[in-house]
């Protein structure tokens, strides 16, 4: 049995122990402080599940000077996890009839827009979007308008703007190039399978039945209050209505709703079948499938790339590996599961920095590693 506590501090919920082994504890306690001070970040939360029980712990402040710890209920922007959420949503409507991975994206284009293609016997899957392979650049060309918060451009009449105006950079499939637009233009089809907003499709089927009440593109006053600050390279800016971008980094969330979702994404808690899991959790394309691979390499060389997922492959040490990077807004996250094991964490800090990033991933994947070997 792994050491468990939900750490509530500060919002008068004592913390509960689950069960206890020290040398599971001695892990957490003596690697988080260490990847926290490192990061040079003002605040971090952490999620571990390990077999089924769940730790979550704050560091830090929530802004600079303020004196307050982040906890679990603490507000993140999760940057690109955003996409994994995505994925899982779009998965739950295949396993409805509603979609499936191999339609083309052309099936739900707005009337009139045409997507565009070097080869009309492989033009652009949902499949190929959802693995970074579509052949789009990583985002729609242009400034977005002075001032606007961060995540909320480009809105849907912007990228089908810029879409019908590219050519492609590489034939579908072919080649990996990470990119934003791609999740958005998932979600724009999505929305046209599902029939009904994105947001809307997201609380039904993922949010309200996982009791992940924080998760939203929509955080309403209370929940702006408990927003950490971001820092660094990209600027924080306000807690504001994100749903343009929902599907590619609006998401915002806590450590609490992350922890329940590696739960959920780990078979511990219900909620999807073993078989929803692995097509949700495949590897679709393997590195050594494509002429080049780029954007994708941000916390270890990806060897195979899935529906949002990254993996990493194993070594004599350390187990596989499907990870998640984010950023953007004053944050930076990252989620890491060995699946098959119920082992993963979840960290989210509050700065940008892409120069310390790998070593921080690199670090939060050891510590994972370290729980799946006990």
């Amino acid at each position: 049995m792994c050491y468990a506590a939900l750490m509530l501090a500060g919002v008068g919920i004592p913390a509960v122990t689950l069960g206890a082994d020290p040398s599971v504890e001695q892990v957490i306690n003596s690697t988080a402080p260490t990847m926290f001070l490192n990061s040079g970040a003002p605040g971090m939360v952490i999620a571990v599940v390990c077999k089924g029980d769940l730790i979550i712990q704050g560091y830090g402040e929530t802004s600079a000077g303020n004196g307050q710890k982040p906890n679990a209920i603490s507000l993140v922007r999760v940057g690109s996890i955003s996409k994994v959420l995505a994925t899982d949503l779009m998965v739950k409507l295949a396993e409805e009839r509603k979609l499936r991975l191999s339609d083309p994206l052309q099936m739900y284009a707005p009337a009139g827009s045409r997507v565009p293609s070097l080869d009309r016997d492989r033009p652009i899957t949902l499949l190929d979007l959802a693995t970074h392979t579509s052949g789009l650049s990583r985002s729609v060309s242009g400034q977005p308008p002075r001032g606007a918060p961060p995540f909320t451009w480009p809105d849907k009449a912007a990228r089908w703007n810029w879409l019908v105006k590219q050519k492609l950079i590489s034939v579908p499939g072919s080649a990996a190039l990470y990119s934003n637009v791609a999740y958005d233009l998932l979600v724009d089809a999505i929305e046209v399978a599902g029939k009904k907003p994105y947001s809307e499709l997201f609380q039904k089927k993922t949010a309200e039945p996982l009791g992940m009440h924080d998760t939203t593109a929509t955080p309403n006053k209370e929940q702006c209050a408990r927003l950490m600050v971001g820092t660094g390279a990209d600027p924080p800016g306000p807690c504001a209505d994100t749903r343009a971008t929902a599907g590619s980094g609006g998401i915002y969330s806590t450590a609490a709703d992350m922890g329940t979702w590696m739960q959920y994404l780990l078979g511990v808690k219900t909620g999807n079948s073993s078989a929803q899991r692995s097509i949700a959790q495949a590897i679709y394309v393997q590195r050594q499938a494509l002429s080049s691979i780029e954007g994708l390499d941000i916390a270890g060389s990806a060897s195979g790339l899935g529906l949002g997922w990254v993996l990493l492959a194993p070594t004599s040490n350390t187990p596989a590996i499907l990870q998640k990077t984010g950023a953007g807004g004053g944050f930076m996250s990252y989620m890491a599961l060995v699946p098959g094991r119920q082992v993963g964490a979840f960290v989210a800090l509050t700065k940008v920095d892409f120069d310390m990033f790998y070593a921080f991933a690199s670090a939060v994947s050891g510590l994972v590693a370290s729980l799946d070997s006990r």
